[in-house]
């Protein structure tokens, strides 16, 4: 004879079956995100995508530190025309002066893009004369 909580109690284990297949399910996802995340990370990183086209990444630095040169030069040049032929306001000179300090910045980041690679492209080089 069947008892009327019979019923409940089978659709109660259903549904807790459920949720601890849902909770697996979950943890499933979860592992493969972060694995996955893990992996477009690596592939990504800029150390990688130097190790794998060096000579890419140097062409593009060097282009890089041109435009950057090119661009910083043309904004350096006029204000030290200005400075020679007219005495500017204090307040102008300060704008002269900071123009000046981050053409200072630019050439240092220039210098220090350029050092990085090529460094890269000798480790590369040392890597591929030893195997």
């Amino acid at each position: 004879m069947i008892t009327q909580n019979e019923p409940f109690i089978a659709i109660q284990a259903r549904i807790e079956e459920l949720q601890s297949t849902i909770t697996e399910k979950e943890e499933q996802i979860k592992a493969r995100a972060i694995t996955l995340k893990e992996d477009l990370q690596e592939k990504l990183s800029m150390e990688n995508i130097v190790r794998q086209h060096p000579f890419q990444a140097a062409g593009i630095t060097f282009v890089a530190g041109l435009l950057l040169t090119k661009t910083l030069r043309a904004h350096h040049t006029p204000s030290l025309r200005v400075e020679h032929t007219q005495h500017p306001a204090p307040s102008h000179h300060l704008s002269e002066q900071s123009k000046t300090a981050f053409s200072s910045i630019g050439f240092e980041v220039l210098r220090s893009m350029k050092d990085i690679g090529v460094t890269y492209l000798q480790r590369y080089l040392e890597k591929k004369i030893k195997q």
